[in-house]
């Protein structure tokens, strides 16, 4: 797979997913739309302009903790939330029953997948009460959940765009497809080339150094890591904990769509 190439990865129930939000959208007063604070622009599904409309439009910067705030241009419109820190939670209430004018009113929370709606509904109730897990397509249908009688708010399946370019491989990076749709070659050489070149003292910090290409770095990876099982020519294994390692934020605090700017 080249960068550049058009991923086609659109499951079945995502067609009906985005149809039945067109429906729902109607009863709807406010709408939250989360992408992730580590690339905001490439995990986010233009689709859900249609249903945003003349809607109460909130939108959150998911895992805000994971990012790093001084590549992204802050406005009166974007609200970073971390599920780590309590304050952001609140002020994300706080504004919803502020919107809210004393009624009781549906919120509708959408996303892509594993962009941390699930996990931002449990943090909003206080209470695990739909599952969240770090993988693409854990929620499958629709639930409405009360908070203290002021406000519904409606959990969603994850809706990816029909079709997306995946020139910078940063919906993969951060766990929004099925793994294995890029190859782990693929995506650890981009993300690679990236964190070396944009971030290389966190590499360095994580990884000791920076070898004279990437292979050598994951064979060295390997050394490191005790990995004795791993012969293969391109250490694969060096290669997912690498990306693994972006994933839940081991490496560092990180903006991933520099090279957009």
């Amino acid at each position: 797979m080249k960068t550049g190439d058009i991923i086609n990865w659109y499951p079945g129930h995502m067609k009906k997913i985005s149809n039945k939000l067109l429906e729902i959208v109607k009863q709807i007063d406010i709408i939250i739309e989360l992408v992730d604070a580590r690339a905001p622009n490439s995990t986010r599904n233009l689709f859900f302009k249609k249903i945003i409309k003349n809607k109460i439009h909130i939108l959150v910067y998911m895992k805000s903790d994971l990012a790093d705030l001084s590549k992204i241009k802050i406005s009166n419109n974007i609200n970073l939330v971390s599920i780590k820190k309590k304050k952001s939670i609140d002020n994300l209430v706080n504004k919803i029953i502020h919107f809210s004018k004393n009624k009781i009113t549906k919120v509708l929370i959408v996303g892509i997948p594993n962009v941390g709606k699930s996990s931002l509904i449990n943090s909003i109730l206080n209470k695990k009460v739909v599952k969240s897990f770090n993988k693409p397509g854990v929620t499958r249908g629709f639930q409405w959940l009360n908070f203290n009688n002021k406000f519904y708010l409606l959990d969603t399946p994850g809706v990816l765009p029909i079709k997306y370019s995946n020139s910078n491989y940063n919906i993969a990076i951060l766990n929004g497809i099925k793994e294995k749709l890029i190859p782990v070659i693929d995506l650890s050489e981009y993300a690679y080339s990236y964190i070396t070149n944009y971030y290389p003292d966190l590499y360095k910090k994580r990884y000791k150094e920076i070898k004279n290409n990437s292979n050598d770095s994951f064979k060295y990876i390997s050394e490191i890591r005790g990995i004795k099982n791993d012969k293969s020519l391109n250490f694969e294994s060096s290669r997912i904990i690498f990306l693994n390692d972006i994933k839940n934020g081991k490496l560092g605090k990180l903006f991933l769509e520099i090279n957009q700017l």
